[in-house]
């Protein structure tokens, strides 16, 4: 069985816009077949909403990161799932917020959480809120690419 890793919307943004980024490393680990890469609804739409709000004004680079990003979506089989419904964000909240401290991320851990099997890694950028007691909390690693790539280069 390949590896899932669960990518907040700021792992997929690094990958398009920041070539040779370790979220692009990653990525083309994907593309390869080493991994199998899932995210939620809601962090596709964080995606394309940060697309556009950072191209809107270059019409030529926009047309050109919308397609990189349809062929991220294509060439690393992404496993977009669906949002997560209010019960399960709730109970996720009353059990993460006192270490996640961040409500807006409470439903992408909650559909990384609810995602059957579980995935092996949580990757985000944003290490502040998807952090080690977070990790501790749920049972799943949680790592930016750039910890992720030295994890797996040294192993366990």
């Amino acid at each position: 069985m390949t590896p899932v890793l669960f990518a907040d919307s700021n792992v997929m943004i690094e990958a398009l816009l920041i070539p040779g980024s370790a979220a692009y490393v990653v990525a083309e680990m994907v593309a390869k077949g080493v991994f199998d890469l899932a995210t939620c609804q809601l962090c596709v739409d964080d995606t394309e909403d940060a697309i556009i709000s950072k191209l809107q004004k270059k019409p030529g680079e926009l047309d050109t990161v919308i397609a990189n990003w349809e062929k991220l979506k294509t060439d690393t089989r992404l496993i977009i799932l669906p949002d997560p419904d209010a019960a399960s964000v709730k109970a996720a909240y009353d059990k993460y917020i006192g270490v996640m401290r961040h409500k807006a991320d409470i439903p992408v851990l909650t559909a990384a959480l609810g995602m059957k099997p579980p995935p092996h890694v949580i990757l985000s950028g944003n290490r502040e809120h998807f952090n080690d007691a977070v990790a501790d909390r749920c049972g799943i690693k949680i790592c930016s690419c750039q910890e992720f790539i030295e994890f797996i280069a040294v192993g366990p």
